[in-house]
């Protein structure tokens, strides 16, 4: 007898949605590009720092696309920030970067 574990309400991605994706890795080298300062903090990144230093640039969804699939490809959902900023966020939609809770969900 088999027995299949269905996890409902989790998505796990498998490896070509993890890192491996092209359209993902061109959004966000077109996003690194900008040389933003962190969305989340608002400081400077260092540019010449990587992966997986906690103050090197990482490309960051507003909008997880766990919960929101169709834009994860959307230049307008992507924005710059510190790796560090970004696993803290993890896939909240309202991260506050320690700036306190937001006075309303807008």
């Amino acid at each position: 007898m088999m027995v299949v574990r269905v996890h409902l309400g989790e998505h796990m991605p498998d490896r070509k949605q993890r890192g491996s994706d092209y359209r993902w890795k061109r959004t966000a080298k077109a996003q690194k590009a900008k040389r933003l300062p962190c969305f989340h903090c608002g400081q400077p990144i260092d540019y010449t720092l990587v992966w997986p230093d906690p103050q090197s640039f990482s490309a960051d969804h507003l909008k997880p696309w766990v919960n929101h699939p169709e834009l994860r490809y959307d230049p307008g959902n992507v924005v710059s920030s510190h790796l560090l900023c970004n696993q803290t966020k993890g896939s909240s939609e309202h991260y506050t970067a320690g700036l306190g809770n937001l006075s309303e969900v807008f």
